[in-house]
Order: C-alpha cells, then sequence, then structure tokens
C-alpha cells in the first residue's frame, strides 16, 4: 500500500473533519468564555485579545454554517442534517452574533472604528454569553438531528 493510499484510509471522510472542526469551534467558543468575560485573566494583552478574537470568530464560523452559509461554496449543516434548520429565535439569535463578529473581528468597518468616540460600543459580558449560549444550543441541536455525539467533552 502506498503512503497515499494509507492516508486515504485512515483519514476520516469530509464530513467527519466537517464535525471535528465544528467541534473544536464549539469547544473554543464553550472554554474562552471564562478568559472573555474577564473572570480567569490572562496575561500578556495580546494573548488576551488573541482569545476574544478567537471566540467571536469561531462564534461566526458556528453560525455561518447553521444558518448563513453558501450553498455554493460552503458546506453547511443542511449537507449532513438535511432538512434541519434551527428554530426561528435560534437563527435570529445567531444572526444578531455573525453580524456582531462580521463588523467587530472580520471587517475594519464603521461600527469597529466609528467617526466618533462616544460612538465606541463594547461588546458586554451578557453578550459574549449569549453568544455561547446560542452556539452551544444550536451545536447540540444540530448533533442531535445527527444523532451523533460531541467528540471533546
Amino acid at each position: 500500500m502506498t503512503e497515499e493510499t494509507s492516508w486515504a484510509a485512515w483519514s476520516p471522510s469530509p464530513h467527519q473533519r466537517v464535525l471535528m472542526f465544528l467541534d473544536l469551534a464549539a469547544t473554543q467558543v464553550r472554554d474562552l468564555l471564562p478568559f472573555v468575560v474577564g473572570e480567569q485573566r490572562i496575561e500578556p494583552w495580546a494573548v488576551e485579545v488573541a482569545c476574544t478574537e478567537s471566540f467571536v470568530l469561531n462564534v461566526r464560523l458556528i453560525a455561518d454554517f447553521l444558518t448563513r452559509g453558501s450553498k455554493q461554496h460552503d458546506i453547511l449543516a443542511a449537507d449532513l442534517a438535511p432538512g434541519w434548520t434551527p428554530d426561528e429565535d435560534l437563527k435570529k439569535r445567531l444572526d444578531i452574533w455573525w453580524h456582531l463578529a462580521s463588523k467587530w473581528a472580520m471587517h475594519m468597518s464603521k461600527k469597529r472604528v466609528p467617526d466618533e468616540d462616544h460612538e465606541v460600543t463594547e461588546v458586554r459580558e451578557e453578550e459574549f454569553r449569549q453568544m455561547a449560549a446560542a452556539c452551544q444550543e444550536a451545536y447540540a441541536a444540530f448533533l442531535q438531528a445527527r444523532g451523533v455525539a460531541r467528540i471533546h467533552p
């Protein structure tokens, strides 16, 4: 057996890899929350910022996969769990957090850099907690529809 065929036999399917990446994103959201809301301090400041950005980007990734992605370019929840969608309330919450992550972490938007200093608003602790809760709830519902357990405890 060649190295290439050996790798193909060992490596998980594309759908399994998607689940691994999603599980990692959900784990990041869950495990970074205490650092993002200040329950646990981290140094140096650059690492604290990196944790916050990772948290928000993983929120965006989960929301994108579950509710927003492009059928033409992306693998979506519907590809792995045909017919599944989050309930409308949960979808609306994920959309809010997707937009926030897009404007605060993915783009140099006017929300990120407003014209006036008094227009700067910080993401509050409760908003971070709501982001994490919505992601965890939606991801758990998706996994339940797939009949799959989480990879990471």
